[in-house]
């Protein structure tokens, strides 16, 4: 079939298309150099039941990438749509002495990366894999532990216009 369609055009209806990807809304916590960091993601799928997994695309510029080596350990925090703060904090573009966890109720003590304790859910990752996907990595990492705290609260949820941006 041919298409009458300009290639513009039809990146663009690709674009619309992928956008309508319904995601859930996460941070991803670090220790880096004993400081903890983290990004705020929608890009994370569950990818495995034995042992359980999931994964998660990382923009091949974010410094937290230097982070998720092979067997290093990460937290994926789970948002709802009373997480606002957490959103709003992780949301803001990254500036020099910037501590995005400042105001924010986090537990240092149940994980090795920071747990946002007024989020869904938690889940302790060991990092299993690093694959290069064009501008973004993907990270596989093995679910090693995890709760739900406040799992009756409502998950926060989030479309894009485009698909080719964030």
């Amino acid at each position: 079939m041919t298409s009458v369609l300009s290639e513009e055009t039809r990146k663009e209806n690709i674009g619309r298309a992928i956008g309508r990807i319904a995601s859930g809304v996460y941070i991803v916590t670090v220790k880096h150099d004993a400081s903890p960091d983290g990004m705020l993601t929608t890009w994370i799928a569950q990818s495995g039941f034995e042992p359980p997994m999931l994964s998660i695309a990382v923009k091949n510029d974010r410094p937290i990438l230097e982070s998720l080596k092979k067997g290093s350990s990460f937290v994926v925090n789970v948002l709802s749509k009373k997480n606002m703060d957490i959103f709003k904090s992780f949301a803001k573009p990254h500036t020099d002495g910037m501590n995005r966890f400042d105001g924010l109720e986090v537990d240092l003590s149940i994980a090795p990366a920071p747990v946002f304790t007024g989020s869904i859910a938690y889940m302790v990752c060991k990092v299993h894999e690093v694959i290069a996907a064009g501008d973004h990595h993907l990270v596989l990492g093995e679910i090693l532990d995890g709760a739900a705290l406040n799992a009756d609260d409502e998950a926060m949820v989030h479309f894009r216009k485009n698909g080719f941006q964030y």
